[in-house]
């Protein structure tokens, strides 16, 4: 029987879109390539072609579609993810903007001609290919905002789920002042730390301020995640791959928020629903709605628009003529239609006014030092990586006291120190080299009632001696690892992989010593090591989380070294937090338990003064209040730190300008 019109499009869409799943299921990356490319344009086009409502319902409907329509969103995210992750590594590659561009970040597109320079960040930045399509639905997401705002327009805004290159932040920026001359401060937040670590790295390269675009890595449950003094959310469209994920997201963002704050949310409609998650207003009775949805193609690339939808509108509302909500949105927004070529159901706007009472919740310390006066959280996390100084043996004692936060600690040895026989910390022994003796010592400690929990391997060892490390072949790490680590595991004691620096050469020693065993180290966790800025911390944790995601992590040395004091404590601040927030990072030392004055980090690195006094960091760390006294006095030697120097690089790119 032959196919009616209707029909004979739906198979041959459904065919072609189960096609593009099936291809890029089968990849073993969805990083930007040829291919890759190539199935995401063929995608993006079937779902963006103009169908009438008939076709599009039986494509979505289709049976073959409904299942696959959640992994499908779930590729979709990941290759988007992907995409913005290559931009932003391109940008930070790049130069920074030249004198008297960077001053003005907020003008970018007007600066342009002054970025001489084809490779300046500003200019790479601008070349990203949906950044007019940003502009553009930002700019409308604005102005319906300011329509709904009766105090005026919204000057701080919050966006969930900004990803590795945060777009809509800088849109929000931009436009802001283009508009009103507005400065708006605008606050991402990401649960992924790498994310977090390129996008903030990305915007200080385009000189951005602090004050002007913040970054915050947290889970929306997270206590630590404050939305009470937003105007608005921001709720990004690939937050929450069902409906089911988005209530609940939305609900545990509304505990947050302040009364009578907004929460905008962008999702998708009708054959776009294959790429993005959808919503309905309706599906999140406790908002009062204040936008609706219809979005506009212009040259095949998406170019929302809206309709207003009155307060309390009903569903039944889908049947009335659009035109006259077009008009209503156009008058209240100023939205200009005739820069549209057409009109298609494709993504919608969603404008929400919180009805709620948020409640009170923990404010975000991300990147603020702690103020004197104030009690640093406890953690549980927190150890001590420490060689008591014979010439100071008072110090010994700073690190035992009854209030300190301090759970364990380590010396490079496999005994513990004497000093620290009667303490409450447990002591976690280290081969540091290639010891012959190390399993008979802490054999003989279990035996004599010692709580053997943990112990930790080689000390750095793809570093030289004159920066701490072991300088170990990996083939012999992993011969005496065999013999003197591995026969621990059947006492009971959990195995540290060796603890190698943040260099890159730190990976491959560890890939090579892995290989070595031949599946005969079976470590349970692993060390990290890292000296430099929080953005680089956070991207080496998620580098190592992602090699090895079977084992939980430690990280057992870290400081941003040979830094001002005030860069030093809100590197603290900073990654404490981020370490007390990852449920697989379960144990952390920070470097810096010695006096100032013989530190090989800096000084304003150290946790004492060089008097043996405790400096705010110090006092923080114990879990104890600012102390005022600040650290004099340099090391005798500098030390490069191989750790800050790492830097992640992508093999491919999504290139779709």
């Amino acid at each position: 029987m032959q196919l009616q019109p209707h029909e004979d499009r739906v198979t041959s869409l459904v065919t072609r879109i189960v096609a593009c799943y099936v291809q890029l299921s089968q990849l073993p990356t969805l990083r930007p390539s040829t291919k890759v490319n190539s199935i995401f344009n063929d995608l993006v086009r079937l779902c963006c072609d103009t169908f009438d409502e008939v076709i599009a319902e039986k494509v979505l409907t289709h049976p073959n579609i409904v299942d696959i329509v959640t992994p499908l969103r779930c590729l979709c995210s990941i290759g988007e993810y992907q995409l913005e992750a290559h931009w932003t590594e391109r940008i930070l590659e790049c130069g920074s903007p030249k004198e008297g561009v960077a001053s003005s970040p907020l003008l970018l597109d007007v600066l342009a001609p002054k970025y001489s320079d084809h490779c300046s960040a500003g200019m790479m930045f601008l070349k990203f290919p949906y950044y007019d399509n940003y502009l553009d639905l930002v700019r409308m997401e604005l102005n319906a905002l300011a329509s709904a705002t009766r105090s005026g327009r919204a000057k701080r805004f919050a966006v969930l789920g900004s990803g590795p290159l945060p777009m809509t932040a800088l849109c929000i920026i931009l436009e802001s002042m283009k508009q009103n001359g507005n400065a708006v401060v605008v606050h991402n937040v990401d649960r992924d730390p790498w994310a977090i670590a390129k996008s903030s790295a990305m915007c200080r390269k385009l000189g951005y301020r602090l004050d002007q675009v913040s970054f915050q890595c947290a889970e929306v449950e997270d206590q630590t995640l404050d939305l009470q003094d937003f105007d608005v959310v921001c709720l990004a469209s690939l937050v929450g791959t069902t409906s089911e994920q988005k209530q609940s997201v939305v609900a545990q963002v509304a505990r947050k928020m302040g009364h009578g704050a907004m929460l905008l949310l962008r999702s998708a409609h009708w054959m776009r629903s294959l790429l993005y998650p959808s919503d309905r207003i309706t599906e999140f009775p406790q908002w009062d709605a204040l936008g609706g949805d219809q979005e506009t193609m212009k040259d095949g690339i998406r170019q929302p628009n809206l309709e207003m939808t009155p307060i309390n509108k009903k569903k039944t509302a889908k049947a009335e003529s659009r035109t006259p909500m077009i008009g209503r949105l156009k008058r209240a927004c100023e939205i200009d239609e005739t820069r549209f070529d057409d009109r298609r159901h494709l993504t919608k706007l969603r404008i929400l006014n919180s009805m709620m009472h948020s409640h009170l919740v923990l404010p975000a310390l991300l990147l603020l030092p702690l103020v004197y006066g104030q009690n640093a959280p406890s953690s549980s996390k927190r150890g001590l990586v420490y060689v008591p100084n014979a010439e100071h043996m008072s110090d010994d004692s700073i690190w035992i006291s009854e209030s300190s936060d301090l759970t364990w600690y380590y010396n490079y040895e496999s005994k513990p120190s004497p000093a620290f026989s009667n303490s409450k910390l447990q002591f976690v022994p280290m081969l540091w080299g290639a010891s012959t003796t190390f399993l008979a010592d802490v054999t003989s400690q279990i035996e004599n009632g010692a709580n053997i929990t943990h112990v930790l391997a080689m000390n750095e060892p793809d570093g030289g001696g004159t920066t701490g490390g072991s300088a170990i072949p990996a083939e012999t790490a992993a011969e005496t690892w065999q013999r003197e680590i591995e026969p621990l595991k059947k006492m009971g004691v959990k195995l540290g992989a060796p603890a190698v620096t943040g260099a890159p050469s730190g990976k491959v020693w560890l890939q090579n010593f892995f290989n070595a065993c031949n599946g005969k180290c079976n470590a349970d966790f692993i060390p990290v090591h890292w000296y430099g800025n929080f953005e680089g911390l956070a991207s080496h944790v998620g580098e190592v989380r992602a090699a090895y995601q079977n084992l939980t992590m430690w990280v057992t040395e870290y400081a941003n070294n040979n830094v001002d004091l005030e860069e030093s404590q809100v590197f603290y601040n900073q990654s404490s937090q981020f370490f007390d927030r990852i449920d697989y990072l379960t144990h952390y030392s920070y470097f810096g338990s010695f006096r100032s004055s013989v530190s090989n980090v800096g000084p304003n690195a150290a946790m004492l003064t060089e008097k043996g006094k405790l400096t705010d960091l110090g006092s923080w760390y114990l879990g104890g209040a600012a102390t005022g006294n600040i650290p004099h006095g340099a090391a005798g030697r500098n030390t490069f730190f191989a750790g800050s120097a790492i830097t992640i690089f992508f093999a491919s790119i999504w290139s779709l300008i």
